[in-house]
């Protein structure tokens, strides 16, 4: 009897570990599921992994692996945002927006130095255009200022600054969200949230610049990839400097996108955790920057930082 009672128990503990181990498989696909369909079950899914036609450039982000993961910014303690580099000083700028401050980081995430941002409301993008001048977005105002931040500069105030003013935004925390520099076409780049996800595009040379509204031509990236493309946001944007192709970063699925200027999506990098070397999900990718040998730096609040080197071989 007592045996009988054993065997019973045995079995009935084998079945209840059976029943856990198909539990635990579900969640697990079901999660996979969930992470897979922010790029393959939205519109536009059906070129996102398709090969771009033949006369699109090389795509370059399936061959980038982590060398820093999620690396606190000493010094920085909350809303780093927006992410530029500077190939003059060899060194990254960022921003935060509460308070509004321009940070300089070396390439491997140490802070240099932190100045205030005097006149600015809710600071998300910067790029770095030439010498010591740097475009500004403030999304609450839906402005894009020009700034001086030098050496031992130690503040920086937009007073009396070149700015353009944007059109009105019904929703003012989804308006401007990052910004880019195109050197060989002297031409910015800056991308709005989301309601409308847009990319725009500006001619913006020094030379047109002046203190007070600028008066410039703003236009839409018009191509039915941004209409379509697989993100529900958009957090930033850069331009490769070597092939001049677009890397717009979504926050909310955690993907960088590779487009071709043609509208193509060339490839995606999914940053969640076991994929490019990450150990885990970059839980709020905000700002992006590339430097001209290729690597890939992004900054996620609050303070994490992360840098991408291509593979060797």
């Amino acid at each position: 009897m007592k045996a009988g009672s054993t065997v019973r128990k045995g079995s009935q503990s084998s079945v209840r570990q059976r029943r856990w181990v198909v539990v635990a498989a579900l969640v697990v696909l079901t999660a996979l599921y969930l992470q897979w369909h922010h790029i393959v079950a939205m519109p536009g899914h059906a070129h996102a992994w398709q090969s771009p036609p033949p006369s699109a450039p090389a795509a370059h982000l399936p061959h980038y692996l982590a060398s820093i993961d999620a690396k606190a910014v000493s010094g920085i303690a909350d809303n780093l945002s927006g992410l530029t580099y500077n190939p003059e000083t060899k060194t990254l700028f960022a921003v935060t927006n509460r308070p509004p401050q321009i940070a300089e980081l070396t390439t491997d995430g140490a802070l240099l130095r932190l100045a205030p941002l005097h006149g600015a409301r809710d600071t998300e993008g910067i790029a770095h255009i030439q010498g010591d001048w740097f475009a500004i977005a403030d999304e609450r105002n839906n402005r894009i200022h020009w700034v001086q931040f030098g050496k031992g500069v130690t503040e920086v105030s937009l007073d009396n600054s070149p700015y353009v003013q944007l059109g009105d935004i019904a929703i003012k925390n989804f308006a401007l969200e990052g910004l880019g520099w195109d050197a060989k076409r002297q031409q910015l780049v800056a991308v709005t949230e989301k309601w409308p996800m847009q990319v725009l595009m500006m001619e913006a040379p020094l030379s047109r610049l002046k203190p007070g509204p600028v008066d410039l031509k703003v236009s839409v990236w018009d191509v039915p990839a941004v209409e379509d493309m697989p993100s529900t946001d958009l957090a930033a944007v850069e331009v490769d400097p070597r092939s001049g192709n677009l890397l717009l970063l979504g926050e909310e699925s955690s993907v960088l996108y590779e487009y071709s200027r043609a509208g193509d999506l060339l490839s995606v990098m999914p940053l969640w955790a076991d994929m490019a070397g990450l150990a885990n999900r970059i839980p709020q990718p905000e700002g992006l920057a590339m430097d001209n040998g290729g690597n890939i730096y992004i900054v996620s609040e609050p303070n994490l930082f992360y840098k991408f080197e291509r593979k060797r071989g």
